[in-house]
């Protein structure tokens, strides 16, 4: 039996523990029934899960927290939860990371070490999707895509073997494995990744009045565009349920990672572009890069309380609803015109329905557009920023029309989103993907990671929606 073959946990439809076991971060795939779910502690644990879906004829899905937008972490078959290969330790110039380990615990861990790597923007999520994928976080521009980032990893193929690939050592899975998505070519265990010189950074928060928002979300792009490498923000168009007094807001924030004065210099700049003063500007104290992050991302909940709610007793961080969402890549700053369309298709008119949806912008460009476009998987190195939309239904059983909405919505925002896109990120999908998505994801770097597939996992063993060569893609509808 499978369970006796683990040094970690085997968790079945029967076990008291499979209703959170098959959790992911979205409530959407609650309803779906794994055969089970394996959380694996060791390399040898996901090798004898590999060998157990050989013999049985089962899927495997392989999951690090569950932050797939789309399902695709999760299914009828095997998960094999790399969740407690959650090391992040310093080892001379690099530091390893587990593949299942989350952002705001590696910060945590390595801070006491002195090291400190690029992470994204939620801070639940693990290294092995992230990294896989390219890796955006507000160090990009500074420090690069996450993936650039990584020296070397350690990766069990579908026969079992667990081979490690660097610019020496298995060079082409290395550079696959650096931008051409997770779950494709093997099951990666570890990372050893170049730590990020930044001892200490700011935080800053600033909010905009809607009625401002065509003006705001034009002089931000070109603010980022025209900015320093330091500076790492996002932009999102919040409803009213989330805005002050309850009207829709425009949130700007982010991190500083350059002298406290020059970022007061920046937002001036930004408030000045924009013509139009903020509700309210907040800049935090220069501080520690990981006490920085964490306040950020989980404000003044600690490290424990900031965990997905049910995973630990004191973890209260919250799960994400049912949802739709279209998300591209641009290559440059929109105009004010294209600002006014993109506002159009997020809609200020459905506030008065309650409609829970957002407009989300993170800035890319500097230190990640200076790599040559083939020099990793990740291709998008003209990219500037990720756009995109996404619309939430918390009660969907009691809203039949809901996902038919959510999902005409999504593809409205798609329309508005197309005329400046550059390209997809393969981390944040659309619900609705195109049958050309792996042109889109992965460029002319498409035909390179079908050789790499093709030696290493000839068979197609690793495969969801939306992993290279695999089956055509199931998007994501109304249901």
């Amino acid at each position: 039996m499978l369970r006796d073959r683990l040094r970690g946990e085997l968790v079945e439809p029967a076990d008291p523990g499979f209703p959170l076991a098959r959790q992911l971060q979205n409530t959407e795939y609650d309803t779906v029934r794994p055969h089970a779910v394996a959380y694996c502690e060791s390399e040898d644990d996901v090798a004898a899960c590999l060998r157990h879906a050989r013999e049985h004829g089962l899927r495997v899905h392989v999951r690090g927290n569950g932050h797939s937008m789309n399902g695709w972490s999760t299914g009828e078959g095997l998960v094999v939860d790399l969740s407690r290969m959650n090391h992040a330790v310093a080892d001379g110039p690099l530091v390893r990371l587990g593949a299942g380990v989350q952002s705001l615990d590696a910060l945590d861990a390595l801070k006491p070490q002195r090291r400190q790597i690029v992470t994204g923007t939620f801070p639940t999520v693990s290294a092995g999707g992230f990294l896989t994928g390219g890796g955006i976080g507000w160090q990009t521009r500074k420090f690069g895509m996450g993936s650039d980032r990584i020296a070397a990893a350690r990766v069990v193929l579908a026969d079992g073997r667990t081979v490690r690939c660097s610019a020496t050592e298995e060079p082409d899975l290395y550079w696959a494995l650096r931008g051409g998505g997770g779950g494709s070519f093997g099951v990666v265990t570890e990372f050893a990744v170049r730590p990020v010189d930044a001892p200490v950074m700011t935080g800053f928060e600033t909010l905009w009045a809607y009625e401002d928002a065509v003006d705001v979300l034009t002089a931000w792009q070109e603010w980022c565009v025209e900015g320093p490498d330091e500076l790492g923000t996002s932009l999102v168009v919040l409803p009213g349920m989330f805005g002050p007094g309850g009207r829709p807001v425009v949130r700007v924030w982010g991190v500083h990672l350059g002298p406290t004065e020059q970022l007061a210099a920046e937002l001036d700049a930004l408030a000045e572009r924009a013509a139009a003063k903020p509700l309210s500007r907040t800049v935090g104290s220069r501080g520690v890069y990981a006490d920085v992050m964490h306040e950020a991302l989980c404000g003044s909940k600690t490290v424990a309380q900031c965990h997905r709610t049910g995973s630990g007793p004191e973890a209260e961080g919250h799960r994400h609803p049912y949802t739709r969402q279209s998300y591209r890549l641009t290559a440059r700053a929109a105009t004010r015109a294209q600002s006014a369309a993109l506002l159009d298709a997020w809609d200020a008119s459905l506030d008065r329905e309650g409609r829970e949806r957002y407009l989300l912008c993170i800035a890319v460009g500097g230190a990640a557009n200076r790599v040559p476009r083939t020099e990793t998987a990740f291709v998008h190195r003209d990219a500037r920023f990720l756009i995109g939309y996404q619309m939430a239904c918390r009660d969907v059983a009691a809203d039949p029309g809901a996902g038919a909405r959510l999902t005409a919505w999504a593809d409205r925002a798609a329309g508005a989103l197309a005329p400046l896109a550059c390209g997809s990120y393969i981390n944040f999908p659309s619900s609705r993907v195109s049958e050309d998505w792996e042109t889109d994801c992965f460029g002319e770097n498409r035909a390179r990671l079908l050789e790499v597939k093709r030696a290493y996992d000839p068979e197609n063993f690793f495969r969801h929606a939306q992993s290279i060569g695999g089956r055509p893609p199931t998007t994501k509808v109304a249901s």
